[in-house]
Formats: C-alpha cells, structure tokens, sequence
C-alpha cells in the first residue's frame, strides 16, 4: 500500500511540473539569452524554449540545454552528454578549467558547466566534477 501511494505522489509530480512547464515561443524568451545562444553554440539548432517560474529553457537539437533566468542570464548549461563551449568565460576561470582538465582528468571533455554565487561548477563526461571560483582558483576535485 504504500508503495504504491509513493509511486502515485511521483507521477503526479511529475505531472504537475511538466503542466507548470510550458513551451513558450522564442520570441517570449529575454532577447539577451537568445543572443548568447547564439553567438556562443552558433553549430547548435534551437528549437525550443520552455518556461517554469519565471526562467527559462533553450533547448536544442542534439541535447543542448542552456538554463537562464528571468533577466536572460545564463545559469548551467549541459551538452546532453557532448562537450560544450566555455568561450563565454572569463579567460582566468576558462584557462583554469582547461587546465586541470588536461592535468588531471586526461583530456576528458567538459559537459556541463553551472554558475553559483562563488563559483562555476563542472562536470566532464567521466562524471567526475570540480568547480573554480571567481578569480580562476580550483576551489574542489
């Protein structure tokens, strides 16, 4: 019995967000988020935009996600298991990320990346992850 009560809260759960998480035309989207979709993963085709509580959801053919605030500020992005660009970065916290990529993690290929209040947090595709703060440190492994 309460199996199945459990498995009843989790599909309405899940059928609450997906009806409180709309597609949105990419016109309704902040234009500053559109923008940098497009400068910085020109190669990627956006398809869709979804929004839920004010942010937003670009997503792309292949697997791209970028998740943005109501402003259009970019907050993670996920490369769907693919490598993505960092060129968005500032160079001290990009060089960073590049360089402990290549020394110790042997040339694995960042897949997501996610921006909090002190650091930037990623992901690469072996699943191990580390974050570098603001001013281009490695802060955790």
């Amino acid at each position: 019995m309460k199996k199945n009560t459990l498995y009843i809260i989790l599909a309405l759960s899940i059928i609450t967000s997906y009806a409180f998480a709309g597609s949105v035309a990419l016109s309704e989207v902040p234009s500053t988020a559109v923008m940098f979709a497009e400068k910085y993963f020109p190669d990627s085709y956006l398809y869709r935009a979804t929004e839920m509580g004010g942010s937003y959801t670009l997503i792309f053919k292949g697997g791209l996600k970028i998740y943005v605030n109501g402003k259009g500020e970019w907050q993670s992005i996920n490369g769907g298991g693919d490598e993505i660009s960092i060129e968005y970065l500032d160079d001290k916290i990009k060089n960073a990320a590049r360089n402990i990529v290549k020394t110790e993690f042997a040339d694995k290929k960042i897949i997501a990346v996610q921006k909090k209040s002190k650091e930037y947090r990623f992901q690469l595709m072996n699943g191990k992850k580390f974050s570098v703060d603001f001013e281009g440190n490695v802060t955790k492994k």
